[in-house]
């Protein structure tokens, strides 16, 4: 079955017809204290379709979706405005939100695609350099990362967190996705801020310290915007320390897949670009440490990714039966990715995701 065939037919949908729908709107049903979004990156950036993007908008309602979580490339604030327009205005349609995901601004963070930072590659002064005096490149990652210790780069984001915020006035907020600045930096602004010899530790409180000064901003220009932080739930413990120190944050929290640590290893081996069999997991005790540490801080809130990118089609059974347990745990938000990348059997898998995500929001 192809993909739109199973918008128009999947029994996770309901039984109003999408075309009935766009004169009576479907709305999200939520009956729980979860809040539910879905990961939408890199949907519709070149090539749209304004019937898909309703039909998707359309079907993420169904189940109980309340926010579209939409990637924004630094370059998409100057050749994107109608794209991402258009998928706020559909969302808004059938009553949804949407939230930003800055992907790879000056290579310090995550989201899609994994291209080079635009800032990073016009601005080389403000590159991280590693211990051996270098430029580091993390191909893997976006490029080059521009340092936390750059005054340009810390005025960089904000500019752009701001042009976004001008540009699209309604959104709901922004997710920082999966910080890459927690390394060593050995560049000439990184010396003279913490030494030649700084512990990674220090590497690590810098970095928590340049996420607390844009959610400060953030916080102080506009209130009323959720801001989010999560990290990958097999970062080591004082990488996690450090995000979880990030001040004036909503939201914090962990991606990572949604099963348990003796259905993770039975996947070890599958190579350097899968996320599974790594420890990347929400359950067997991972995903409630990252609900502590949320909590800890007063009125922070707990935030999961539960990803479901890069399956193996074996893997789908896998998450098809503990994803109610991560549900279970109770996040404040928990978010699935909507048909995202190099899954073997897509449709199958958005409708196990459909199925649990609409059993658990509505009962």
């Amino acid at each position: 079955m192809n993909r739109r065939t199973f918008l128009r037919s999947s029994t996770a949908l309901s039984a109003a017809p999408l075309a009935a729908s766009a004169a009576a709107p479907i709305r999200p049903v939520n009956r729980t204290t979860t809040a539910i979004g879905a990961y939408y990156l890199n949907a519709h950036m070149y090539t749209y379709v304004p019937r898909h993007i309703r039909a998707d908008m359309e079907w993420m309602a169904d189940i109980g979706t309340q926010y579209v979580c939409v990637g924004v490339l630094e370059q998409d604030l100057f050749a994107a405005y109608e794209n991402h327009s258009l998928i706020a205005a559909e969302a808004s349609r059938v009553g949804m939100k949407v939230i930003a995901v800055p992907s790879r601004w000056g290579g310090l963070t995550a989201g899609a695609p994994k291209v080079p930072s635009l800032f990073s590659m016009l601005n080389p002064q403000t590159l991280i350099v590693n211990k051996q005096g270098r430029t580091a490149i993390m191909p893997k990652v976006s490029g080059g990362i521009s340092s936390v210790h750059h005054p340009d780069t810390l005025k960089f984001f904000c500019d752009t967190l701001a042009e976004l915020y001008r540009q699209h006035p309604h959104l709901a907020g922004f997710i920082i996705d999966e910080p890459k600045c927690f390394i060593i930096d050995k560049s000439k602004a990184a010396v003279a801020a913490l030494g030649e010899d700084a512990p990674i530790t220090a590497h690590y409180g810098a970095a928590r310290d340049f996420w607390s000064k844009v959610c400060a901003f953030a916080k102080q220009r506009w209130p009323d915007k959720l801001t989010f932080l999560f990290q990958q739930a097999h970062n080591g413990a004082d990488e996690l320390a450090a995000g979880a120190g990030v001040q004036h944050l909503d939201y914090y929290g962990a991606d990572g897949r949604p099963w348990d640590a003796a259905t993770d290893k039975t996947m070890e081996g599958g190579g350097e670009g899968q996320e599974s069999g790594k420890g990347k997991i929400l359950l067997s005790g991972k995903g409630e440490s990252f609900l502590r540490a949320a909590r800890a801080v007063p009125g922070r809130k707990g935030f999961f990714l539960l990803e479901n990118h890069n399956l193996q089609a074996a893997m789908i059974d896998a998450m098809d039966r503990h994803y109610p347990a991560v549900l279970a745990l109770r996040p404040d938000f928990a978010a699935y990715y909507y048909y995202p990348r190099n899954v073997q059997d897509p449709d199958r898998a958005m409708a196990v995701i459909a199925r649990h995500v609409k059993r658990f929001t509505q009962g």
